[in-house]
């Protein structure tokens, strides 16, 4: 009855409605169903909640830093933020190994491998009590992990769903975003149920329970990626004919440019030959930076100016939720009006709003909302890379491509490090070169040229695709 009765519905929705769902016409169609893409979607997003929780770093590291100090006094937070630095070097790492299981095993397998490999990393971090092993553990062997599955349910959905690229990975890596805000919590319901007070670093109380903290998230991490990642499936030969069908269909009604042709697939070595990846390359470099710096500094800039622990905490998890919540913003934005439109949006606001850090520290209100709008902003760069990716060069290969893409997250996060140790450059001095970066990522958008997303439409185009469609007419005749 249920089934009739989505059919029902379904059959009266119009063309571009019937992505949700679908059928096999003769005369009436048979039977309507879910597209199975959206399940990828929603197991997909699942998973990122785990995978997301490179992002706990800003909250953790005040007890991780303070737990490490017990075997080395001299520590300090400019020594531990290496730790998060390399993380995105480790998943720059991960990514082209995941992209290569992928053609041979499946999402499905490659997923589970990674996130094992991602959840080992964090549990086996109770028993490190340097910075070089925590970096190898909790920096490298997470990070590698996270990489090998971070594009496994983002490259099945595109197969599923190709012509929503922007909205699955929207839905997919807003759970990257959230899964910090509800991880914060947890670690400092853990690690400091009472919400003592750091000055700047805790005591033995809450510096002992940080290998409890880690045990307790490996565990958790590889419980819930397995659940997701065991719903991951491509398309059987069947069900990919139908969708191309779909897809084929809609992109008809697009005035596309030779080289956005969905049978364009560009391989790593020809991906490299293209300027435009080099122009990605830099941009994410650049369009990152921002984010990154606030992120794995906003808890200790904020203590520093006053603010409680409990406070830095709510705001982190705030801001983890504006950063899921920008994702699926930022990529129904891209799906809509396009990549060029979206990204200048997005990375110009970023560089007015990093202008205000700073001076954000001297009200508890405004510093929570520039920390969550710029949180918000920096989680726009993971749906719409990888989109603009796909649509450029291909889905086929875009786990790998993506990945040396994504090596620029990596490199802004190397430079940071550098640039926050070098004793001739204040912290102000480092906010505002992220803050101009941003703008010149938004600049750099002039320089790519147009995907399908962004070309225009010809308007009648719908009404000369929907005249050969007149299939019942014919079937009477007959």
């Amino acid at each position: 009855l249920g089934g009739r009765m989505c059919h029902g519905w379904a059959a009266k929705q119009p063309a571009a409605d019937r992505i949700f769902f679908r059928g096999e016409p003769q005369g009436q169609a048979k039977t309507a169903s879910l597209n199975y893409g959206w399940v990828v979607a929603a197991a997909g997003f699942f998973m990122h909640l785990c995978l997301g929780t490179m992002y706990c770093w800003g909250a953790f590291t005040p007890y991780i830093t303070s737990y490490l100090r017990k075997y080395d006094p001299s520590l300090t937070y400019n020594d531990t933020i290496i730790v998060f630095m390399l993380i995105p070097l480790a998943q720059t790492i991960g990514m082209p190994i995941g992209g290569t299981m992928m053609k041979k095993y499946g999402p499905r397998v490659t997923a589970l491998v990674g996130s094992w490999v991602m959840a080992f990393g964090v549990f086996v971090s109770a028993f490190t009590t340097t910075v070089f092993m925590t970096t190898l553990t909790y920096g490298m062997i997470y990070g590698i992990g996270m990489g090998m599955a971070y594009m496994c349910p983002i490259a099945c959905g595109y197969k599923w769903l190709p012509n929503y690229k922007g909205l699955i990975s929207g839905i997919v890596v807003t759970g990257f975003g959230l899964g910090g805000a509800i991880f914060n919590i947890i670690g400092a319901a853990i690690c400091n149920p009472d919400n003592k007070a750091g000055s700047p670093y805790y005591g033995d109380d809450v510096a002992d329970n940080v290998p409890k903290l880690y045990m307790t998230l490996g565990v958790i991490y590889a419980a819930c990626t397995t659940v997701g990642a065991l719903l991951l499936r491509d398309p059987t030969a069947e069900e990919l004919k139908k969708i191309e069908g779909t897809a084929t269909q809609k992109d008809e009604e697009k005035q596309l440019l030779p080289q956005e042709r969905p049978s364009v697939e560009v391989g790593p070595m020809d991906f490299l030959k293209d300027v435009r990846s080099y122009m990605l390359w830099v941009m994410m470099m650049f369009s990152t930076a921002s984010g990154v710096l606030v992120v794995s500094t906003y808890k200790t800039f904020g203590s520093v100016h006053g603010f409680s622990d409990q406070f830095l905490t709510i705001v982190g998890s705030l801001c983890l939720v504006f950063n899921g919540v920008g994702r699926l913003f930022y990529g129904y934005l891209n799906d809509t009006i396009g990549f060029r439109k979206t990204m200048m949006i997005c990375f110009m606001s970023q560089a007015c709003i990093a202008l205000m850090f700073v001076g954000s520290a001297m009200a508890s209100f405004l510093y929570a909302f520039v920390v969550c709008a710029m949180i918000l902003n920096y989680g726009a760069n993971f749906p719409l890379y990888p989109t603009v990716t796909a649509e450029i060069f291909g889905k086929k290969n875009v786990a790998s491509n993506y990945g040396i893409v994504f090596s620029g997250f990596a490199a802004a996060g190397i430079l940071l490090k550098l640039a926050l140790s070098a004793p001739s450059l204040s912290f102000n001095t480092v906010v505002f070169g992220t803050a101009v970066a941003s703008a010149c990522a938004g600049v750099g958008t002039f320089f790519l040229e147009g995907t399908s997303s962004s070309a225009p439409k010809k308007a009648a185009a719908p009404k000369k695709a929907a005249a050969p469609q007149k299939a019942p007419a014919v079937k009477k005749a007959a």
